[in-house]
């Protein structure tokens, strides 16, 4: 699924989307049909809708505009509508899928084509460094391999650059990340010795990168925080917030601001030790509900967060659930209109 690399779900959905194929219901219920009208009754004081069509016509209320439409179409236009709309599903639950997996479960989606990764791990437990260095080993191979720039540094007394700007991707610069991470010896530091700020000002000053992104493990210490927003807001990138095993709400709640007042994206993920499965809906007239498994990543999202995991995990996810469950929605029209009809 590389081509889905670098591309947010909002160009994602203008490509691929309801609107784009004419599939929203509106467009949907245009060319199968027309709204029941209504007139206002002055003796009533309101409006009253016509009743000629009643018996002649199946009919199907919409919440969306609180309006009652007569089906004029055959059978034959509902079977397409709803062999696109299928199609539509298909295709939803695949981007779902993406997104939920690999490394973009763990980090989210990397849209720009040079960036600087600042590793945070001051409030690492040591029984967490293997599932981080496997964490930012997926990074490099499933979506740092894919764009152009890149670099790294790692927030400690001083900050320790991988390179002293973002160098080309290339497999042996990846390899050679791979390599930096693996023989760096992560141990938790007292507070006062850990200067995330300084590893975050010291990306900004690369002016060959697009964007910064800021993976934090555990917990940003509350005092430092202001502090910390300060300063990020003089860097001239948007800087990407990716939580990873935060152990209380505040955390989550600072970055995700971070990442808002930066004009960039936000993620959090968190480990777990069994696998879960979510039901997404069940509606009528669906043969069956779909699920998606949230993969054997070794981890799960915060209990805070856990209904943004329905939305997989981000804003990307969201937008491509409230357009499946449209999509769902809509083929009720099939089986509406087939009983109506009496065929």
């Amino acid at each position: 699924m590389a081509e889905q690399s670098l591309l947010s779900s909002e160009r994602w959905l203008q490509l691929h989307g309801l609107k784009s194929k004419k599939l929203t219901l509106k467009q949907i219920l245009s060319q199968i049909g027309f709204p029941q009208s209504e007139d206002y009754v002055t003796s009533l004081r309101r409006l009253v809708a016509s009743r000629y069509a009643d018996g002649l016509f199946p009919q199907i209320y919409t919440a969306e505009d609180g309006r009652l439409y007569n089906l004029t179409a055959k059978t034959e236009l509902i079977y397409q509508f709803v062999d696109y709309l299928t199609q539509a599903v298909e295709s939803y639950k695949q981007r779902m899928d993406w997104l939920t997996s690999g490394s973009r479960q763990i980090f989210g989606v990397i849209l720009e084509q040079r960036v600087t990764i600042v590793l945070d791990f001051g409030d690492i437990l040591m029984e967490e460094l293997n599932l981080c260095r496997d964490a930012l080993k997926m990074v490099l191979q499933e979506q740092v391999a894919l764009i152009t720039r890149f670099n790294m540094i790692w927030v400690s007394t001083e900050p320790v650059k991988w390179q002293e700007y973002a160098i080309l991707v290339t497999e042996h610069s990846i390899a050679a990340a791979i390599s930096w991470i693996e023989k760096m010896t992560f141990e938790p530091k007292p507070v006062r010795e850990v200067r995330c700020l300084d590893a975050l000002l010291e990306a900004g000053k690369d002016k060959t990168i697009e964007a910064i992104y800021y993976f934090v493990v555990g917990d940003v210490p509350q005092e430092f925080q202001k502090l910390l927003l300060t300063g990020v807001l003089e860097i001239p990138y948007p800087v990407c917030t990716v939580s990873f095993n935060a152990r209380g709400e505040e955390t989550i709640a600072f970055l995700k601001d971070l990442s808002t007042k930066t004009h960039s994206r936000f993620h959090a993920f968190a480990e777990r030790t069994e696998c879960v499965e979510f039901s997404a809906f069940s509606t009528e007239g669906v043969d069956s509900s779909m699920t998606w498994n949230s993969r054997k990543l070794k981890g799960r999202l915060p209990p805070e967060f856990q209904m943004h995991f329905l939305k997989t995990l981000a804003l990307d996810g969201e937008i491509i659930w409230k357009n499946m469950a449209a999509s769902i929605i809509m083929t009720n029209l099939k089986s509406h209109y087939i009983v109506r009809a009496g065929n």
